[in-house]
Formats: structure tokens, C-alpha cells, sequence
């Protein structure tokens, strides 16, 4: 890998807590491979688990609650152990972290994705890492994603990534035959590992997630970190592990956004001859509309659907309120001042159906 980088490293709890807490001596090594990766010129940034099972382990619980009240609480207080862990392994190299919690809601709504994007531009300007986790605290079912694995996804879209690095406690993506898979491909027959004690996805989230990122033009890689090595070595460009090359058609970041990262508000009905005209990649105009349903405002993400078939994903130009006074419309009979775009969902901010499976 020539020149520098954006590369996220993504640890899980089995590699950063034991039954005896904290594994110091891990966390003060992935300090020093930062501090040594950023000395040659690339950006760094971790999304770290661990937060609840630092809050089992410190209140002396022998398993994980079930219920999400309980799973919060957990979380809410090794979150400050696990950052404060951080804070020092890293200050012993000179380097200073920031804290980013975050919920699907950061990435899903347009405005709070930007807001994080420029908080990282931010962070980057000073040579500060960013250290991201789940805000466990405050997310419900509904915005939660489930494991870091995905979180780790998103992150290296929003922020552009080269690199995404899944450090795992295996020595990658295990075949049937019980052998790393060194270049996966969709379709591979997989051994059966179970998911660990402390860890919250399995080796089916994390090729999901690597799926995600690859397709947004991400080079992504699950490796062992238990050998932190493993991240020099893929950064001289070896492979370790398992790797997801970058799609050879990669997602613009506003695709991948639209595709992975957004939560459509609403939904807009289209005509037979609109349905047609979105499937040879026009834009979407009033005139084609039938009606709109739920409640949006503009730049929000909505579904475009013909009848019972899903055409795809778009930016609205226009809030519900006002697709519905336009709709069935021409461009040319609408006020300029009131209606100053021609399009309702414009081409280059729509992603059609059947690149969203």
C-alpha cells in the first residue's frame, strides 16, 4: 500500500477483555502500531468494543444480563473505564483520542452525517484518533447495530476509508475445509465457529459488514488480533487474514450512503411511464407522481414505488407537504420561487432497487 492512508481498525471485546478485565498489555500495544503507523503518515482510527463487558467484569458479574436495561446500565459504566484505558495507553505515546458514541440515527440522517464527517475532518486536523463505539446507552432496538462489526462499516464509509481491518480472535473467514480463506468470494462454503463468550457478532456479521464496505470502494480485511503484527503486515501489503478487495464498481460515498447508511421517511407512488423512465435512469418529475405517503421534509430519504414494486432510494428535493401539492404537476406549471428545483428526486441522488440487494 503506496502513499498514506485512512485506515480503521476495528478490535473486538474478546481481544481487549479477559475474565480478569482489561488486557492491559494488548491495549498499550495497539497504542504503539497507531503511533507507529500514524509516524509514517497515515490516519488512524478504532472502532473499539468492550464497554459492556468491562462493565460485567468491574461489577463482578459471572454472565451477561439478558434484558436491555440492564445491558445499558453495563455498558454506561465501562464505557468510562474502557475510555479511560484508552486515554492513558495512548497519552504514554503522545497521542491523544477523542471519544465518538454513536447510534444508526448519526449516519442515517443526512445533517447528522455531515455534522460527523466534519467533526472527523475536525479531529483529523489536529491529529487526534478518533475511538468510536456504539452509544449502547441510549440505543433502543431501533437504532441500535446489533455488533461493531457493522458500526466499523458505516464508520469507514462515512469517513472514506482505504482500509478497514477487522481484528478478530481468529486467524480469519474459515473455510469448510478448515482453512483461512485468504480472497473471499460470495458463495463460499464456511466452517461452524461458535461466537465467543464476551463478543457480540459472528464471523456472519463480520463478513456482512466487510461485504459493505468493500462495495463502497473499502479494502477490507478480517485478521487475528492477537497478533497485532497482523496490522503492519497488511498495511506493507500482506494478507494475514482474509480480504474483500474493493468492488471494481465502487459506490460513490452518496450511493453507499443512500444504499447502506440512510432510513427512507416516506414513500413517493409513481405512473407506469415514471416507473419506466427511473428504470432508464431519468429523474423523478411531478408530473409522474400519484400520491405521497408519511411525513418528510426535504433532503430526507424516500422509497419510490410503483404499485407493489419498489423502483428505489432517493433524496427528496421536496417535503411531503409539498410533493403532495405538486404532484401530477408539470415542472413549467410551478412557481419558480416557491418550487426552484424541476426534479423531486434528482438521478444522481437516487440508487435503483436492484442495486440495493
Amino acid at each position: 500500500m503506496a502513499g498514506a492512508r485512512k485506515i480503521v481498525i476495528k478490535v473486538g471485546s474478546n481481544i481487549l477483555v479477559d475474565k480478569g478485565g482489561l488486557r492491559k498489555r494488548v491495549l498499550i500495544e495497539l497504542a504503539r502500531v497507531v503511533s507507529e503507523l500514524r509516524s509514517k503518515g497515515h490516519s488512524v482510527a478504532i472502532v473499539t468494543s468492550g464497554a459492556g463487558a468491562m462493565g460485567r467484569v468491574h461489577l463482578g458479574l459471572s454472565s451477561s444480563p439478558k434484558d436491555m436495561i440492564s445491558k445499558q446500565a453495563l455498558c454506561a459504566v465501562g464505557q468510562v473505564l474502557l475510555m479511560h484505558a484508552y486515554l492513558e495507553a495512548f497519552e504514554f505515546y503522545g497521542l491523544r483520542v477523542a471519544q465518538l458514541l454513536l447510534t444508526r440515527d448519526d449516519f442515517a440522517e443526512r445533517s447528522r452525517f455531515l455534522n460527523l464527517r466534519n467533526t472527523l475532518i475536525g479531529l483529523e486536523k489536529r491529529g487526534i484518533v478518533p475511538v468510536v463505539n456504539e452509544n449502547d446507552t441510549v440505543a433502543v432496538e431501533e437504532i441500535r447495530f446489533g455488533d461493531n462489526d457493522t458500526l466499523s462499516a458505516m464508520f469507514a464509509i462515512a469517513w472514506d476509508a482505504d482500509v478497514l481491518i477487522l481484528l478478530t480472535s481468529v486467524d480469519g473467514v474459515i473455510g469448510a475445509d478448515g482453512r483461512v480463506i485468504e480472497e473471499y468470494s460470495e458463495g463460499a462454503e464456511l466452517a461452524k465457529i461458535e461466537k465467543t463468550s464476551f463478543g457480540a457478532g459472528g464471523i456472519d456479521t463480520k463478513i456482512s459488514a466487510a461485504l459493505m464496505a468493500s462495495e463502497s470502494g473499502v479494502d477490507v480485511y478480517i485478521a487475528n488480533g492477537n497478533e497485532l503484527g497482523n496490522v503492519f503486515k497488511i498495511v506493507d501489503g500482506e494478507n494475514p487474514g482474509t480480504r474483500f478487495r474493493p468492488s471494481g464498481t465502487s459506490l460513490t460515498l452518496k450511493k453507499s450512503w443512500l444504499k447502506y447508511l440512510s432510513q427512507p421517511k416516506g414513500r413517493i407512488y409513481v405512473d407506469a411511464g415514471t416507473s419506466s423512465a427511473l428504470h432508464s435512469r431519468k429523474s423523478l418529475l411531478p408530473v409522474g407522481i400519484v400520491s405521497v405517503e408519511g411525513t418528510f421534509e426535504r433532503g430526507d430519504v424516500v422509497e419510490v414505488v410503483h404499485g407493489a414494486e419498489l423502483l428505489g432510494r432517493g433524496i427528496s428535493n421536496y417535503s411531503s407537504t409539498e410533493v403532495a401539492q405538486i404532484k401530477g404537476k408539470r415542472s413549467s406549471e410551478l412557481p419558480e420561487e416557491l418550487f426552484p428545483y424541476e426534479e423531486v428526486v434528482h438521478a444522481d441522488n437516487f440508487i435503483p432497487a436492484k442495486e440495493l440487494r
